[in-house]
């Protein structure tokens, strides 16, 4: 049943918010009607002051032009020397919280790894979200090293601290839309045991994909967004919620948020079950042909012809680079998307990967130059490898593009019904 709620609302506060998974976030956990307030620096004050909202969270860049604006703090917030949710007490003050606190204390359990006695680099650890990442990890025992561009630790210095066991990432690098990126490369420490990165979006940014790559387990910062939500839920109501409910919602939004690319031979019904996927589904469908051809101003066969097949495929690299940031998309890439290794994790950041394994002799070859220009068992010898080893989900053609659209969809929907009932079973115990 849905919070009774006042004639104000809450709400985020922040500059700019198009993309902030926040009031989703607030809906699945607490059915409650939450907005965006975007507003410019000259307004935050009477904003705050104001009596549009009842409730507020707050994000950058104003978090702690904030802390100086309300009445009374609470000891995480005065610990921290920020503040991200504010709240009106029932002597009508203004109370400012930090749940980042509480959420980043998810995220690093979450993880599983035991921080205490345990040497642990904070990248941007001198930023807001880093001092809140230090302090939780100060709390927790563990030995906590700041690293900056500037400063006493620098990343020159990171071959010094070989034995840390978890790095942080409390820097925006890697956030969309500028993805995907890192702020700086591991090779330096062998010891890690983890990787924690704050950015929520994408699902995995550049430092998690290096980390991924080298066997180290790396965890994003959405379940820290759930999890401070879910404080500030209790700020604002009362109300508790479980951390198994943040864990649900936390993979519920996941699997929303994050695309399908769908990959495969030429002529293996990509489009076509894009396009069934993506109504079934209740998302938009990106065609990567489709739109390199509204780049191209022309056909991707008449293109090929003129300029040929590298000048092809680099301009197919911009066009995938700009789409795959994106969220809830299906996407349908080209056959030959696989051929340029710098494509993978353009797809890997934000999408699950799924290869339509369709029969050669059932793929349709009309309009295809590459088909024409090399057939269609010499395109499979030298691609089929690259589809199988960059899939998440393999799943074989059906009868028509509806049927195969619904299989996918029935995997994906099953997996997520398996979860919430392993989830509930673990409850019940």
């Amino acid at each position: 049943m849905a919070i009774d709620m006042t004639a104000r609302p809450y709400g985020v506060l922040g500059r700019k918010l198009a993309h902030s998974y926040t009031p989703d976030i607030y809906r699945e956990l607490a059915d409650m009607f939450y907005v965006r307030f975007e507003r410019e620096p000259e307004d935050v004050e009477d904003f705050i002051r104001g009596n549009e909202w009842e409730g507020v969270n707050v994000t950058i860049p104003y978090k702690r032009v904030v802390f100086d604006l309300v009445d009374e703090l609470t000891d995480v917030a005065r610990r921290l020397g920020n503040v991200n949710t504010v709240c009106r007490t029932p002597e009508g003050k203004l109370l400012g919280d930090n749940t980042d606190y509480y959420g980043f204390k998810t995220l690093v359990e979450h993880s599983g790894v035991d921080v205490a006695g345990k040497r642990v680099l904070v990248f941007g650890g001198s930023g807001g979200a880093g001092t809140t990442s230090r302090l939780v990890l100060e709390d927790l025992g563990a030995e906590v090293v700041s690293v900056g561009r500037t400063g006493e630790v620098t990343y020159e210095d990171l071959p010094r601290f070989a034995d840390a066991a978890v790095a942080v990432n409390a820097t925006p690098r890697g956030m969309f839309p500028a993805c995907p990126d890192a702020p700086a490369a591991l090779e330096a420490l062998p010891r890690l045991e983890a990787v924690l990165d704050l950015v929520y979006n994408p699902a995995r940014t550049g430092i998690m994909m290096e980390a991924e790559r080298r066997g180290i387990p790396a965890f994003g910062g959405l379940i820290m967004l759930v999890a401070q939500a879910a404080a500030a839920v209790r700020r604002y109501t009362g109300r508790e919620i479980s951390r198994e409910r943040v864990v649900e919602v936390t993979e519920g939004l996941s699997r929303r948020v994050q695309n399908i690319a769908l990959i495969g031979m030429p002529g293996c019904g990509k489009t076509s079950v894009g396009a069934v996927l993506a109504d079934i589904l209740g998302r938009e469908q990106a065609d990567i042909d489709q739109e390199l051809e509204r780049m191209l101003g022309t056909s991707c066969e008449s293109f090929i012809v003129s300029s040929g097949e590298d000048a092809f495929r680099a301009a197919e690299t911009t066009c995938v680079r700009d789409v795959a940031k994106r969220s809830s998309l299906v996407i349908s890439c080209g056959g030959g998307v696989v051929t340029r290794d710098e494509n993978y994790p353009l797809l890997h950041q934000n999408s699950l990967i799924v290869m339509l394994n369709r029969p050669l002799e059932e793929l349709s070859r009309k309009g295809r130059p590459m088909t024409a220009r090399h057939g269609v068992e010499e395109l499979a010898r030298q691609r089929m490898d690259r589809y199988r080893g960059w899939a998440d989900l393999i799943v074989d053609s059906r009868e028509s593009a509806t049927a195969t659209a619904e299989e996918i969809a029935r995997i994906i929907q099953g997996a997520a019904r398996d979860r919430a009932d392993a989830m509930d079973a673990a409850g019940d115990r």
